[in-house]
């Protein structure tokens, strides 16, 4: 196997199913290992200015994410969308679509930079946040959506191309954008403070968002595009609207609801507080891998729909979903085992590594099911049927809220009542995607 077999343009709709699934994904994969130094350095800078500039950067985050839920829902489904039309070989209406999202995305990011900067202090206001962190808070905020006009568009340019098969390019933007984030920030932040860590995330996602539209306007990919200025359709837009406006909601109540849990956690004291922080944060390291392997699903699913290859596009998710939950069943067994140790690196207090293991021993198990629901979500959107999984979330989420206050509280279980609610919800999640997937109500009507 030479390095080129890895980072060369594939055709997804033919050969091997494995070999694609495992090339596809080891771009993706290569820049989630860059990525991880970056959180961990940009917090230990920030460190030194102090706490209330530390909870600022986490506040600001949290509601940077609430904006960006909307370029995520374009992003997810512009790789189903472009994805589709490459399967179908029709080059040219990809050109034409990629061009009418670009153009859709610039918009949104534009509106939502307007709406942002003016509500920031509002909400800030009813999350409760104290004046000597709201001061820092919310100029940080209103930087970073500002400057969301010219970042937000390289996530949506990496889906074109990633829809399209092009994995090794939007590898690079991604590498190059991290990269040049951490050499920038020691710089800014020494001075402008948190702000300078906002400057170099958009003027790293700037040179990304660049390079990007250049790629795309000199035909370095299969896709191309030009400056021609032109409204999009209407059809195009009402695609949008209906699955990136659906996905997008999904993320939100998704967002919501990890609130809400935090809310039904918090009576039980800091030592829960600390617990369920740190299972989460275990949760989102663990499922790296597999989030990588549910975008190459959605993308496989796009082409081979558009190909017409209906099983072969159901075969290729069936083999994301065994991967994964190997990946996730084998570190759920180590994590169940070490439970204790593994607490204890983050935190030693013996309350916390006491509640952590009854965390992580009521909830690991539940992890193999959860990696199946992750990469089926993402097949669902490939299809692009983007209610299914709105819906499995909707009542999975929802149904662990209503779990979570009843066994903690009205069955007298205490925290643990909360545990074995998220337990549940995993379990929901899987066997419901997996069932629903099977029945096949995403394959094209005609099939």
């Amino acid at each position: 196997m030479r390095l080129n077999d890895i980072f060369q343009r594939r055709d997804l709709t033919s050969g091997s199913i494995f070999r694609n699934l495992i090339f596809t994904t080891i771009p993706l994969w290569i820049g989630t290992l860059v990525y991880i130094p970056l959180p961990t350095w940009e917090l230990y800078l920030i460190g030194k200015l102090g706490s209330e500039v530390i909870a600022a950067l986490a506040i600001g985050g949290a509601g940077l994410m609430l904006f960006w839920t909307a370029v995520l829902g374009v992003s997810n489904i512009t790789i189903a969308l472009i994805g589709n039309l490459i399967g179908q070989k029709d080059y040219q209406a990809a050109n034409r679509l990629a061009k009418e999202i670009l153009t859709i995305t610039f918009l949104l990011s534009i509106i939502l930079a307007i709406i942002g900067y003016f509500v920031t202090p509002g909400l800030l206001s009813l999350l409760g946040v104290e004046k000597e962190v709201s001061a820092f808070a919310i100029s940080y905020l209103r930087i970073l959506l500002v400057g969301g006009i010219v970042v937000f568009p390289v996530y949506v340019i990496n889906s074109i191309l990633r829809g399209a098969g092009e994995m090794r390019i939007p590898m690079l933007i991604v590498c190059g954008e991290i990269i040049l984030n951490i050499i920038l920030l020691p710089f800014f932040i020494s001075g402008f403070a948190l702000n300078g860590a906002a400057m170099a995330w958009i003027i790293s996602g700037a040179m990304g968002t660049l390079v990007g539209l250049w790629i795309l306007t000199k035909g370095k990919s299969i896709i191309k595009v030009d400056f021609e200025l032109s409204l999009p359709r209407l059809t195009t837009v009402k695609e949008m609207r209906n699955l990136a406006g659906l996905n997008t909601f999904e993320m939100f109540l998704m967002q919501i609801i990890g609130l809400v849990m935090i809310r039904f956690v918090a009576p039980w004291g800091t030592s829960a507080l600390a617990t369920y922080g740190i299972g989460q944060r275990l949760l989102m390291m663990i499922s790296m891998p597999g989030f990588d392997l549910a975008t190459t699903s959605n993308i496989i699913m796009a082409n081979n729909l558009g190909a017409r290859k209906i099983k072969r596009a159901e075969s290729s998710s069936w083999l994301a979903c065994g991967l994964n939950f190997l990946i996730m069943g084998l570190a759920g067994i180590i994590v169940f085992n070490l439970a204790g140790q593994i607490v204890g690196i983050f935190d030693k207090t013996p309350e916390v590594v006491k509640i952590g293991i009854d965390y992580l021993r009521i909830t690991t198990p539940g992890w193999f099911l959860l990696a199946v629901w992750f990469i089926l979500r993402r097949a669902f959107l490939g299809a692009k049927d983007a209610r299914t999984p709105f819906l499995i979330t909707l009542f999975g989420l929802g149904g662990q809220v209503l779990l979570a206050f009843w066994l903690s509280g009205r069955i007298g279980l205490g925290i643990n009542g909360i545990w074995w609610a998220i337990f549940s919800a995993a379990i929901f999640q899987g066997l419901i995607s997996a069932s629903l997937f099977r029945l096949g109500r995403w394959k094209p009507k005609d099939f």
